[in-house]
């Protein structure tokens, strides 16, 4: 069966604690039986708390959605100063967010929509 399903959507508030629920969320979207489950919340994890640290908004939407084999999660907040960006400091605290997107989807992106700034990877 193929099409689009959506499988939820939230709008939390941006703080670095909410993180926590996100992940609880979109675990439950996906199932026990979801085969990307465990990479899409830590992808969703490393998007969320960007969201968090780098928007000037108070709020971040998750959704979440399968078209056939493929899992598409976006992240949207209000948008900041930057844009997403590789960071290659080994030594950091940070900065290996978009690295482990890069590493585990099989498609990402962001893009600057009228709320802000979305975020999205997807996983096959």
């Amino acid at each position: 069966m193929s099409g689009i399903h959506h499988l939820g959507a939230a709008i939390l508030p941006a703080a670095p604690e909410q993180a926590a629920t996100a992940r609880r969320l979109l675990a439950a979207w996906l199932g026990p039986g979801c085969p990307v489950r465990d990479d899409a919340v830590l992808l969703l994890s490393e998007a969320f708390t960007n969201a968090v640290r780098h928007s000037t908004g108070d709020k971040v939407e998750v959704r979440a959605r399968r078209d056939g084999h493929t899992v598409r999660v976006e992240v949207i907040d209000g948008g900041g100063p930057t844009v997403p960006h590789r960071v290659d400091v080994p030594c950091s605290e940070g900065g290996r967010g978009i690295p482990i997107i890069e590493a585990l989807a099989h498609r990402h992106g962001w893009e600057r929509v009228a709320q802000g700034l979305k975020v999205w990877f997807e996983l096959s």
